[in-house]
């Protein structure tokens, strides 16, 4: 089954145009979903539920890439969803179409970015990470309890006081007393 998406500004964009190519394209009126949305980031409860519906054999038919996807990194996991449902994809004015001979290949391909795009954040991530750490920075937050605050809170356990009364006057959780008293000196 054909359905159809269509995305416009939410201040002052009109879907006609796009709605009317859908429909020439052969996309039933009942098939066709419209988003009204500014920004990459703002979101799209068409888009969703038109992705949702989709079973295999169904076509995503758009007027252009740029009205589905906000950027090549959305438009590849629009394509692994599309792939993952068994849909095709079905772009006017850039012709492509997943189901002719030579479109095919596309999903296939946007799920290969997708996961180059994964593997490429992994790499630059742990190479930050190991950066900060050979310029003497650690991850996490830091302790709640100094060295001396820690030193201070272990002689006062070995003198026998409580974790309560220990936890009170150094102005701390139990659990995070508990936390320094456990760990090796």
């Amino acid at each position: 089954m054909l359905r159809g998406y269509a995305r416009v500004a939410l201040h002052g964009g009109d879907a006609s145009d796009q709605v009317a190519r859908l429909h020439e394209a052969g996309v039933e009126p009942a098939q066709v979903w419209v988003d009204h949305s500014n920004g990459t980031r703002a979101p799209r409860p068409e888009l969703e539920a038109v992705l949702a519906g989709l079973g295999s054999g169904d076509v995503l038919v758009v007027t252009a890439l740029d009205r589905l996807a906000s950027s090549v990194l959305h438009l590849v996991t629009v394509g692994v969803r599309l792939r993952a449902a068994g849909a095709d994809l079905w772009s006017l004015d850039e012709g492509v179409d997943t189901r002719a001979p030579g479109g095919e290949g596309l999903l296939p391909a946007l799920e290969v970015l997708a996961g180059l795009q994964r593997t490429l954040t992994s790499s630059s991530t742990r190479a930050g990470l190991d950066a900060a750490r050979s310029r003497g920075r650690r991850g996490g937050r830091p302790p709640r309890l100094g060295p001396d605050a820690s030193a201070e809170a272990r002689r006062l356990y070995d003198e026998g006081r409580s974790v309560t009364e220990i936890a009170e006057r150094l102005g701390v959780p139990r659990t995070t007393l508990y936390g320094h008293l456990h760990r090796p000196s």
